[in-house]
């Protein structure tokens, strides 16, 4: 099978959209599929350039226009003539938050309708800061719904409340197949931890405000100056428009001292190490359309605290998993610490949501083999 992967940001950066595509392109490659992966430069010095990582290709286009969510007629022309020449059985297209994807969606289904498109629109809702941000993106699903979904051959969801937000955000999608496809994990390995003096709480993502960190940043202070625990650290991995804020407020709340900040860790076993030498992992978002990070917690054994919120209240059937409201109550998050470091927690063994990248991408393999079947029929 020769299979066309397009994704709007740089593949071989972090991020849960960036790893889905960079894993599956790497499983069906390695199992003798031709695969290309497309996506605009990031880079200006990386533009319409081509790389050969492992055993895929990764071709740059033109700089990713952010002032434009996207939309760029040199990209298009770019993807029309990788069409031609590599001739795909399959595209797949990732990230509905851009005008990239839908505009790669009508293209290819304009010039060359017998390829089938698959799209993973890897969808969150999520309330907008001003009424006109709130139309705009009320406009841009009503035409998405209109002249976009009715193109889609099948459509690739990561949870159930991907799926359910997607229903009744644009009705359309309902006409679609739809599968859920949890994403992977690198490695399963859940020995139980060794105790340690200190306390070590992790967290690791993009720093924006939907992210919650505010919200450990808060239980933080509590630990240390309603409980009285001086033996507590803090680890905060990533880079993003809201840690100007976070930093502001470790300050005011003076536990600055309690906190150790570092950015992406581009070696995963670096990361690995991280997660594991933690003693709980929290992600306190508003919304998050599955959550890889709170998967790659408790596949190393670390015990988690989510909220039950979005598609994260999917993970509490996992042992090892535990909950808090939304938005976070600081104080009730500091005692479900406590209560967590003083039980003996069991993490696993885990459901279908939580496996190995292979397994995950074979599930990517049968789809696209549906896909091609009933297309054939269709002819």
């Amino acid at each position: 099978m020769k299979l066309l992967l397009i994704n709007y940001m740089e593949t071989t950066a972090p991020g849960g959209i960036n790893k889905v595509v960079f894993e599956i392109a790497r499983w069906l490659s390695k199992w003798s599929h031709e695969v290309v992966v497309f996506n605009p430069a990031w880079d200006n010095r990386l533009q319409m350039s081509e790389e050969k990582i492992e055993n895929f290709t990764l071709i740059r286009g033109y700089k990713y226009r952010e002032s434009l969510y996207g939309f760029s007629i040199k990209n298009i022309g770019v993807v029309r003539e990788l069409i031609k020449k590599f001739d795909p059985d399959v595209v797949h297209v990732h990230g509905y938050h851009t005008l990239f994807s839908p505009e790669i969606v009508y293209v290819v289904k304009k010039y060359f309708s017998k390829i089938p498109v698959i799209f993973s629109p890897h969808y969150m809702p999520f309330g907008h800061a001003t009424l006109l941000g709130e139309y705009l993106w009320s406009v841009y699903n009503k035409i998405s719904n209109l002249l976009i979904f009715p193109k889609i051959d099948h459509l690739i969801v990561a949870s159930n409340f991907e799926k359910d937000s997607l229903l009744y955000d644009i009705p359309n999608t309902g006409d679609i197949e739809i599968s859920v496809i949890p994403h992977g994990v690198d490695v399963i390995d859940v020995q139980k931890k060794p105790q340690r003096e200190e306390i070590t709480l992790l967290f690791s993502g993009y720093l924006q405000e939907r992210k919650g960190v505010q919200y450990i940043l808060r239980a933080l202070y509590e630990l240390v100056y309603e409980y009285k625990m001086a033996n507590v650290r803090l680890t905060i991995i990533g880079e993003g428009p809201y840690k100007q804020s976070l930093l502001k407020l470790a300050k005011q709340l003076n536990i600055m001292q309690y906190i150790v900040w570092k950015p992406f860790v581009v070696d995963r076993t670096e990361l690995f190490k991280e997660i594991q030498n933690a003693d709980i992992f929290l992600l306190l978002s508003k919304n998050e359309n599955y959550g890889i990070t709170v998967a790659e917690a408790l596949a190393l054994g670390t015990p988690v605290i989510v909220t039950k919120h979005s598609a994260l209240k999917e993970f509490l059937t996992e042992p090892g998993c535990f909950g808090v409201d939304y938005p976070p109550n600081p104080k009730k998050v500091a005692e479900l610490i406590l209560k967590i470091l003083n039980s003996d927690v069991r993490v696993g063994p885990f459901s279908k949501r939580i496996r190995t990248w292979d397994e995950v991408v074979k599930d990517y393999e049968k789809v696209y083999n549906l896909v091609l079947r009933r297309v054939k029929n269709m002819r």
